[in-house]
């Protein structure tokens, strides 16, 4: 935010009258800011949350399953479904303490409303319009993480992670969230992870290929280069990273013979789709 220049003002004591309405333009700017909590515009959906499933996934009373816009918590044990992880109970917590006793919230949505499971997307705020991801993201209690098209809070809630990154909180303190070395991975090694290594070759086609010094490749689309600052990737090899994101398996192969061979050799990728989920280390 740039300086504002404004006109020079004649030195002389404030009546209490012009003093009171000073502390009262103060008080509401004040009041204002502490609630523009990473707040889009707009008056959002009312709805009542009815089951809070972990950190980032509630049910609404109208039986709609949300997925909440800009935060990646770790996850709840649900048995035999998807084990937990560390400070995944603690986020669920934090969630349910988020919420007032009746449980209201607003919703308000970016570009995409629904994803593949048939979740609702949306930012999640309480009554007094503070954002659930960044109560989170302060806390240390997910990862930042931003989905395209659904990035128009994507500066902000950045921002928020920095402070409990900056401060060593939750999952960037943890011993169960420090970045994995890409040397260490298996291939069983899938899921979100926060990793760490070397990049040992660098491959530009129509994607930028970042191999790292284990089993695990950084990809970056062509639609998500934009989201990235102008790189000079050829000067990236040699160079320690840092990524965060959902590590998949991939089969590597050169021909569509290798395509159906058992052999085609295996291997994982990652695909940050913003720069803020990819770091040059020093």
């Amino acid at each position: 935010m740039g300086l504002v220049n404004y006109p020079v003002l004649k030195l002389k004591t404030p009546s209490v009258q012009t003093l009171g309405v000073l502390l009262l333009g103060l008080q509401c700017f004040c009041s204002h800011n502490a609630l523009a909590d990473c707040m889009p515009a707009g008056s959002g959906e009312l709805a009542v949350i009815d089951r809070v499933y972990d950190g980032d996934t509630v049910r609404l009373k109208d039986g709609r399953h949300v997925r909440v816009l800009g935060v990646n918590a770790p996850e709840v044990d649900h048995g035999k479904e998807k084990s937990g992880q560390a400070l995944g109970d603690e986020a669920r917590l934090a969630v349910e303490a988020f919420m007032q006793a009746d449980k209201q919230v607003r919703l308000f949505y970016d570009v995409e409303r629904v994803d593949r499971y048939q979740r609702t997307l949306a930012h999640v705020y309480d009554m007094k319009g503070n954002s659930l991801s960044a109560y989170l993201l302060r806390q240390g209690l997910g990862f930042h993480v931003a989905i395209p098209p659904n990035l128009s809070l994507n500066a902000c809630l950045h921002d928020q992670e920095a402070i409990a990154r900056n401060k060593g909180l939750g999952v960037w303190n943890h011993a169960g969230w420090q970045a994995i070395p890409a040397s260490n991975l298996t291939l069983k090694d899938t899921g979100f992870k926060r990793v760490s290594g070397q990049v040992i070759n660098v491959r530009k086609a129509q994607s930028i290929w970042l191999e790292l010094d284990g089993p695990l490749t950084i990809k970056i689309t062509p639609t998500d280069l934009k989201n990235f600052p102008r790189q000079d990737w050829q000067s990236w090899k040699g160079k320690k990273v840092e990524v965060r994101g959902w590590v998949t398996e991939q089969r590597e192969s050169t021909t569509k013979k290798s395509v159906a061979s058992a052999k085609a050799k295996k291997s994982l990728v990652v695909q940050p789709r913003v720069a803020g989920s990819l770091d040059l280390l020093k």
